[in-house]
């Protein structure tokens, strides 16, 4: 997987590169808005797809399933958003923004941008893969089952200040090309969390309400991963260590089957770490 992300990486760098001398129409920049009232929903699936630009996503408070606002280049761009009630009632969402140039998209056409707001009344399954830009994901007080991202070229940075009052079984997410912020990962309540690094570095916060066991994966690929634990957590580290690869485990004891923390033994929440490391380095720090 890790060797799949970085010739991605490589691969989105040398098309953008060019897709630069391409002549594209000139913008016509233009903005709509959308909505969806409540109504008997039990749950939301919300699927996102963003080319390029700037990715914005939020609690909606108010009596609305969703809303949008959209700002894009009309001339070079295209938005395609649907909604429809799947079964059980669940509402399915999918927004899209894909370039209609025949050669893709170009880097110099960053000024789209999309702020979505999602209930905050219903549990949540949202998948988000952005292309070039940056993507900023609020996801507190969302009722998160589900949460997966796979990041393109550019940043990415999540945060969760408030506890999820749902069990979220998983969490993926994957780093193409740039670095990946997150605060409060702990408050998002999960079973299993997959990191997936590419070119660039990340930092996972994992400070919040903890509420259960749980279980980590982390690939890296051209880039240092560093996590920020909650000193009261119990940590397991099971590594598989390539030579150029830096690790950092302050506080653990080496045993035959790992690397614990030493308060493993005493912890009411207990978190395994499974690290598949690249070039890059991997660093566990207490708070």
């Amino acid at each position: 997987m890790k060797i799949r992300l970085l010739i991605g990486g490589i691969l989105a760098l040398v098309f953008l590169g060019g897709c630069a001398l391409e002549q594209m129409a000139p913008a016509e920049m233009v903005t709509t808005s959308q909505s969806q009232p409540l109504s008997n929903e039990t749950g939301l699936a919300a699927e996102v797809r963003f080319d390029i630009g700037t990715l914005e996503v939020a609690a909606d408070r108010s009596s609305n399933l969703y809303s949008l606002d959209l700002e894009y280049d009309k001339s070079n761009y295209k938005p395609d958003v649907q909604y429809q009630k799947a079964a059980a009632d669940e509402g399915r969402l999918v927004v899209k923004l894909e370039g209609t140039s025949h050669f893709g998209v170009s880097p110099e056409k960053r000024t789209n941008r999309l702020r979505l707001n999602l209930t905050d009344s219903l549990p949540l399954r949202l998948n988000i893969k952005t292309g070039v830009g940056d993507a900023r994901l609020s996801l507190s007080n969302l009722r998160l089952k589900d949460l997966e991202l796979e990041a393109g070229v550019g940043g990415a940075r999540i945060s969760t200040y408030e506890p999820n009052p749902e069990i979220c079984e998983r969490v993926r997410l994957r780093s193409g090309v740039g670095s990946l912020d997150a605060v409060g990962l702990g408050n998002l309540n999960f079973r299993e969390l997959d990191f997936e690094g590419g070119v660039g570095g990340a930092n996972l916060d994992l400070t919040g309400e903890w509420k259960q066991d749980a279980r980590l994966t982390i690939e890296i690929g051209v880039g240092g991963v560093t996590i920020r634990m909650p000193r009261d957590i119990g940590v397991r580290v099971d590594a598989e260590k390539h030579f150029l690869s830096g690790f950092h485990l302050e506080g653990f004891e080496k045993q035959e089957s790992g690397y614990y923390s030493e308060n493993y033994n005493k912890a009411k929440i207990r978190v395994s770490v499974r690290v598949q490391t690249g070039i890059g380095g991997f660093k566990i720090t207490w708070i």
